[in-house]
C-alpha cells in the first residue's frame, strides 16, 4: 500500500519549536512534537483513509508515531532528519543510512498484512 508524501508541515514545525524555547528541563523535546498531536493528525489526514481500510486506526496510528518520537524530535528540534526521511522511517522503510542492526521497529509496514 504506497503512501503518498504529503508536503513537510513547516507551520507546525515552527510552532514546535515555539514550544521547545518556551519550556526549559527534561521531557521537553518530547512535549514540544507531542502537544496537540499536531504531526499525527497532519499525518492522519493524509493517511487515514488508506491505513483505515488496512485495519490501522487513530489509536493504533498514535502507537506507531509514538514508537518514533525521537525522530520527530530530530527533524522538529535538531533538523538532522528530513522531512523525507522521517516518513520513510515511519512507514518502516530505514534504508536511508541504516544498516540493518540499526533499524527500528515499529513502522506501519510492520503492522500491515
Amino acid at each position: 500500500m504506497p503512501l503518498s508524501t504529503p508536503p513537510e508541515p513547516r507551520d507546525i514545525k515552527e510552532r514546535i519549536l515555539k514550544r521547545k524555547s518556551a519550556c526549559s528541563g527534561s521531557g521537553c523535546d518530547a512535549f514540544a512534537v507531542w502537544f496537540g498531536n499536531e504531526v499525527a493528525k497532519y499525518l492522519w489526514n493524509h493517511w487515514g483513509r488508506e491505513l483505515s481500510r488496512s485495519g490501522i486506526n487513530w489509536q493504533k496510528f498514535l502507537a506507531i508515531l509514538g514508537n518514533h518520537t525521537q525522530e520527530l524530535i530530530d527533524w522538529a528540534i535538531r533538523g538532522t532528519l528530513s522531512w523525507d526521511e522521517l516518513l520513510k522511517i515511519i512507514l518502516g522503510d530505514t534504508s536511508i543510512g541504516a544498516t540493518s542492526t540499526e533499524r527500528r521497529g515499529g513502522g506501519i509496514l510492520n503492522y500491515l498484512g
